[in-house]
């Protein structure tokens, strides 16, 4: 049985009266390193939202290492980082990540 670090099906997110993403199926093998590249407003934050489990206005399934996105099992094992807008210049790599 193949593991999977990210797993979706069926996701979907809307904001207002527009689906941002719609009936997304993903699966990304564990130890498999995967690039999101795209235009701005294609999607990919609220992608990565919804994988870490902050998104709100989510439908489908999103599982990561096969736990319920967001759930408390993977606080302490899922990080991430957005663009350079939250990273402090002031502070070290290590620093940032914690």
């Amino acid at each position: 049985m193949m593991k999977y670090a990210v797993r979706t099906e069926g996701l979907t997110v809307r904001r207002g009266r527009h689906e941002v993403l719609l009936d997304v199926d993903l699966a990304v093998p564990v130890s498999q390193v995967v690039g999101l590249p795209g235009p701005s407003g294609g999607g990919k934050s609220t992608l990565m939202r919804s994988v870490v489990g902050v998104q709100e206005r989510v439908s489908g399934t999103v599982e990561v290492l096969g736990e319920p996105a967001g759930s408390a099992a993977l606080r302490r094992r899922v990080g991430y980082v957005t663009q350079s807008p939250s990273v402090y210049r002031d502070l070290t790599v290590g620093q940032n990540l914690r």
